[in-house]
């Protein structure tokens, strides 16, 4: 038989029950708040080669954001499928959101030879030597060609210089950036102080890199030290900077990043072959690509058999990780893309 409170236990009891469930629920989230966070402390790099001042180069998290981690995930599959298709043998990839300063990194222990990524190297200390020394990038310089030999060879070849003509420092640079001439850069390097490239390296953080290019590697994420410093406009000008990302932008490099995009992306890049007789040869890409106006800097770094299937494994991630990032930024809408022959 049931037992009957009155109205005064009756109360009694609902208030001992609420009383009760409020401490539970407090002890709960108690407990969620005492609850450990990741603790991720930023790190600050400054520009060296200054005694009263330190130009800010970048401030990121240390740690990876667990935002890519799917698309981590993905990657790394997708890098799995090249290589059981004999398109690739090993791949890194560096992306990281200027606005969030999210970032993550994907096999960045492994080192490449940055070959023609090396031209922005080349291209920011002659900005740097132009800003103090104004009417630079004006002087002529006639071109002889060198010795044979002395220039390396190119698979992805575009206008170039000729013999017997002068062109301006300007001139050559655009060559030397939009055409990835390799005549052109050698002009170039002979016209600047051979300080100057090892003094950027120093000052922005990289290891000095040796004189014999054949022995110089980078990590992807090393690579992204020298595009961050030109979208921070932490070396040079804000103004310099414009220039060498308005270069950038009209690449004539169009097997890789833009293969995987759509036609209209914004987008300043370069990219850098190496091949030396009975080694692997590699395959680079490095930018920043901008998604319904937010820009990313992406740095893909391959090695494998033949540059063709490099390039159609950097236009297959560009493609993957395009998608991603406009998923979480829904805009217009993918548009057209070209296809990738090597994407999974």
């Amino acid at each position: 038989m049931g037992v009957l409170l009155s109205g005064r236990a009756l109360g009694l009891a609902l208030l001992g029950a609420f009383s009760s469930g409020i401490l539970v629920a407090y002890w709960l989230l108690k407990g969620v708040e005492n609850k450990p966070e990741k603790i991720c402390d930023y790190q600050i790099a400054r520009v060296g080669g200054y005694e009263w001042v330190g130009p800010l180069l970048y401030a990121e998290k240390e740690c990876e954001t667990e935002t890519y981690h799917d698309l981590k995930t993905a990657l790394s599959r997708q890098i799995d499928s090249l290589q059981r298709s004999k398109c690739l043998s090993e791949a890194s990839v560096y992306l990281r959101d200027f606005y969030r300063g999210e970032w993550m990194s994907l096999n960045e222990e492994e080192r490449y030879h940055p070959a023609s990524l090396m031209k922005v190297a080349l291209l920011t200390s002659m900005l740097k030597a132009a800003e103090r020394q104004p009417g630079l990038l004006e002087q002529r310089l006639l071109y002889t060609p060198p010795a044979q030999g002395t220039v390396p060879p190119q698979y992805f070849v575009y206008d170039h210089i000729e013999a017997g003509k002068e062109y301006t420092v300007a001139e050559l640079m655009e060559y030397m950036i939009v055409y990835s001439d390799n005549y052109a850069t050698w002009l170039l390097a002979s016209r600047l102080n051979p300080q100057s490239t090892p003094k950027l390296f120093a000052d922005i953080g990289l290891s000095v890199p040796t004189e014999d290019p054949s022995r110089l590697t980078m990590s992807a994420p090393e690579v992204a030290v020298l595009f961050k410093a030109i979208f921070n406009s932490s070396y040079l000008s804000p103004e310099s900077s414009e220039y060498a990302a308005r270069l950038m932008s009209r690449c004539a490099f169009k097997e890789g990043f833009r293969r995987g995009l759509p036609p209209d992306t914004r987008l300043w890049h370069k990219f850098g072959e190496w091949r030396s007789p009975q080694q692997p040869c590699e395959l680079h890409e490095a930018g920043v690509l901008y998604v319904e106006g937010a820009p990313y800097l992406l740095v893909v770094m391959t090695r494998g058999n033949a540059p063709e299937p490099l390039a159609q494994s950097i236009a297959a991630m560009s493609r993957l990780i395009y998608q991603n990032l406009l998923a979480r930024n829904p805009g217009s809408g993918l548009g057209e893309v070209e296809n990738a022959a090597a994407a999974p």
